[in-house]
């Protein structure tokens, strides 16, 4: 029963109007960063929030700075500021650049309704593949979100209901009253009812953060998707340039060939856009994940750190980890494909061809011949070898500060 009601629920998030990003959209419009102009009222009080999410990081930096003599406090916090720091550069990358994101969906599901229009069959087929591997892709990482969520609110406030002895301290003086995230507050949060209030606003910024940061990454790793199916698509048209069906017109391999033209013109127009969108996000996402992970394994590792605060180590850092994997698996699954796309034009009967025909398709090969690279600003490509190369850093990073704490 439990099952059928989240698969009506997730069906319920289809739409016809976008065949492969509809979840994605409703998602990213259900947490203020997809805005429309028909909900102006609505775009307002969440662009209050958005701000107000800005604000809430910012005072996280500033309990980093008061807890700077406390290591596993302040290894904590960093953590937790560095989410905060990713979500607001990712809400803040779709609303103040909503035009190029919308002029981006747009496209890709006007080019699936075409195709879709179009009735080919293998097509079809292939477009079904890669939007199945895409919501199960989005729908895993979701609940993966979701998870890390519960264990950042649920691990704090656990303590407080189980342990009769943490309460007694509490009200005692001996223990502080816990904290779902480390943040300043201009009132006292150790107290009631500031507590309260304090943990009302971190469980929504909590929210709301996870719902920006899940929204953002499973869209961009759908699109990855799209790119990566379509250049499939694209090759397949390639091998059948020179498919000659009975009483069929010789002019329609013409055809053919400007139709695998304007389609890898329209992947590689898409493919800019999309670049130009993700590389400055994952560009301080790295760096910023980079020294997460780094973080986290010293934490789990220092023997003063707290059961609750290795748990949320271990959360975080498998967290980040899946979160990387993703846009470095999805990035070198685009730059393979594409580098082999243009393989579909020898796949084709291209001897059959007369001479213009065959001079068409040796530029069509050339034009194919393109690759497709996403990048993470000016120094890394979203590649499996890049997120290789953090792993290592990180595992080198870790031996560097074990050997430390043996020798003192």
């Amino acid at each position: 029963m439990f099952a059928q009601k989240i698969i009506s629920w997730l069906e319920q998030l289809e739409d016809p109007r976008n065949p492969l990003l509809g979840p994605n959209i409703k998602i990213l419009f259900l947490f203020g960063i997809w805005q429309t102009g028909d909900t102006k009222l609505r775009n307002k009080l969440f662009n209050i929030i958005h701000v107000s999410t800005a604000f809430f990081v910012l005072s996280q930096f500033i309990d980093l700075y008061k807890q700077r003599n406390d290591f596993n406090k302040a290894l904590n916090n960093l953590s937790l500021t560095s989410i905060g720091l990713i979500c607001c550069t990712k809400c803040f990358s779709y609303v103040l650049r909503q035009p190029q994101w919308q002029k981006l969906a747009a496209n890709i599901s006007e080019e699936e309704l075409i195709q879709i229009k179009f009735g080919n069959e293998k097509v079809i087929k292939k477009m079904e593949q890669y939007k199945l591997y895409a919501r199960v892709v989005s729908y895993l990482y979701w609940g993966l979100v979701l998870m890390t969520n519960v264990v950042l609110i649920g691990t704090p406030m656990l303590k407080l209901l189980i342990s009769e002895t943490y309460r007694q301290n509490i009200k005692n003086g001996k223990e502080e009253y816990p904290q779902i995230m480390s943040c300043w507050f201009p009132f006292d949060y150790n107290k009631m009812p500031g507590f309260v209030y304090s943990s009302v606003v971190q469980i929504f910024m909590a929210l709301q953060g996870s719902g920006v940061l899940a929204g953002h990454d499973a869209n961009a790793i759908s699109i990855m998707t799209f790119m990566k199916g379509q250049m499939q698509i694209l090759k397949e048209k390639c091998a059948n340039i020179f498919e000659v069906k009975e009483n069929e017109d010789p002019k329609e391999v013409l055809n053919r060939i400007k139709e695998c033209c304007r389609h890898h013109s329209f992947l590689l127009q898409q493919s800019e856009l999309f670049e130009s969108l993700l590389s400055p996000v994952m560009f301080l996402y790295l760096m910023i994940c980079s020294m997460a992970i780094c973080c986290s394994v010293v934490q789990f590792s220092s023997d003063e750190a707290t059961a609750t605060q290795k748990l949320w180590a271990v959360q975080y850092t498998i967290a980040q980890i899946a979160q990387l994997f993703l846009f470095c698996w999805h990035g070198n699954e685009v730059f393979t494909e594409s580098i082999v796309v243009d393989q579909g034009v020898y796949a084709s009967d291209w001897w059959r061809g007369d001479l213009r025909q065959r001079r068409l398709v040796l530029l069509l090969a050339g034009k194919l011949n393109r690759p497709i690279l996403y990048t993470a600003g000016p120094f890394s490509n979203l590649t499996v070898p890049t997120f290789i190369s953090i792993m290592k850093g990180s595992y080198s990073f870790f031996t560097l500060f074990s050997q430390m704490q043996e020798a003192n």
